[in-house]
């Protein structure tokens, strides 16, 4: 009886496994689209990021198609070209075709299904946003199954924002970390600054600001060093590196490691245009990275003038230095050298340039102390500064420059008065 009983057991158990039971893992994944884009400004060309999981593989040369809201055009001022669109990051808009409001794009190599995917679109392929502001979203036709995918809504509005170019971190060596922002502001997003010597005597004037939040792992590098030099300059101008004055600090969730996030105010001592790209450069001294970088840090960017939080993930996983420094190297002790000279000017009396050269390799703050107490300072940089400075009853004061071992030079400056007239 017990032995029937046991065949009967294995006799259903076969015919459940026939019955087309699969292995664990082999569970499909849903299809799906999402996107994203950079911009979102009313009438510009926009760059695309389409995320994308389809039921079944898709063959090379095989197309799926992009149909975008009848307020997206494209400007036929060009062909597109293969850089213009990507699968994969494998250039693929030599073979994409644009009709009406649709985009087809031959996939340049397989597409496997229940794999995540992404097809980029880049401003140059010139497709236009609605000239009004809306919520829209896209098709994806996958052409060979006859299916079609629907998105998330993405804005169209007339509040521009911040736009990422790059983040990256360098270890330059042991003890030392640096954060490379790169940004570009938006449409509207011109920014006014206030120079330094002018805060103490006017007070009133408002300056805009930048603002950082860090990644959990940035932020520990952040609390082991202690705040940041930070520089800010504008690539591809003749801006020199400027300090950046910070006038707010914050911690989100700090007694959650996993998710504290640092948060800094930064506030401007010069004006950036709009559509400017925009460095910023957070230098951490005595410091390495106490957990392992990877592509999912990130910092989200704002200023005061485009209040919407952009991401920029980590471009690349920056090598580590091992090991302590280099037990014969000598600590710096060579001090900044300073030389300045003033020259009156030929229309007024009262204008004087004070041309003012500063020598040293690994600076830290530098600048020109004035005022009856000292307190007016204006910032200056390493190598050469020029200065138009008013001398109603002369210019008395110092030039003072620190470089990052802590070496400081301090040269007095002393311009008598102009000759009664």
């Amino acid at each position: 009886m017990r032995m029937k009983f046991l065949g009967i057991i294995v006799v259903v158990a076969l015919l459940v496994s026939c019955a087309g039971i699969r292995p664990a893992g082999a569970a499909d994944t849903v299809p799906f689209v999402n996107v994203s884009i950079v911009d979102g400004y009313v009438g510009e060309y926009e760059e695309y990021r389409v995320r994308f999981v389809l039921g079944h593989d898709v063959k090379r040369g095989e197309a799926i198609s992009i149909v975008f809201d009848d307020s997206i055009n494209r400007a036929g001022l060009r062909e597109i070209v293969a850089e213009d669109v990507s699968i994969d990051g494998t250039p693929a808009g030599a073979s994409a075709r644009w009709s009406g409001h649709t985009l087809t794009v031959p996939v340049p190599t397989a597409v496997s299904g229940g794999t995540v995917h992404e097809l980029a679109i880049l401003r140059s392929a010139m497709v236009q946003n609605p000239r009004t502001a809306m919520h829209v979203r896209l098709l994806l036709k996958d052409d060979r199954a006859g299916t079609t995918l629907v998105s998330n809504y993405y804005g169209i509005s007339t509040v521009s924002r911040v736009s990422p170019v790059s983040l990256t971190v360098e270890i330059p060596r042991a003890d030392r970390v640096t954060v490379l922002v790169r940004f570009r502001t938006g449409r509207t997003g011109a920014l006014m600054g206030t120079p330094a010597a002018r805060f103490a005597s006017t007070p009133a004037t408002s300056s805009d600001s930048i603002s950082i939040r860090l990644s959990p792992a940035l932020s520990r590098v952040w609390d082991q060093s202690g705040s940041p030099d930070v520089w800010f300059s504008l690539p591809g101008t003749i801006l020199a590196p400027r300090r950046l004055r910070l006038t707010s600090l914050s911690d989100r969730s700090k007694e959650q490691p996993d998710r504290h996030q640092k948060e800094a105010t930064y506030t401007l001592d010069t004006s950036v245009g709009a559509l400017a790209e925009v460095l910023v450069r957070l230098e951490f001294d005595r410091a390495n990275v106490p957990v392992p970088l990877t592509t999912d840090d990130f910092v989200l960017v704002w200023t005061s003038k485009e209040s919407t939080m952009v991401p920029i993930p980590l471009t690349g996983v920056p090598n580590s230095i091992p090991g302590d420094e280099d037990p014969d190297l000598k600590p710096d002790t060579t001090l900044p050298v300073i030389t300045w000279k003033a020259q009156a000017s030929a229309f007024s009396s009262r204008l004087v340039t004070v041309s003012i050269d500063i020598v040293e390799a690994n600076p830290k703050q530098a600048f020109l102390e004035t005022g009856a107490d000292g307190s007016l300072h204006t910032w200056l940089n390493a190598g050469h500064n020029e200065l138009l400075l008013v001398n109603r009853s002369g210019v008395h004061g110092a030039i003072v420059a620190t470089d990052k071992a802590g070496n400081t030079t301090r040269t007095p400056i002393d311009i008598p008065a102009p000759a009664a007239t």
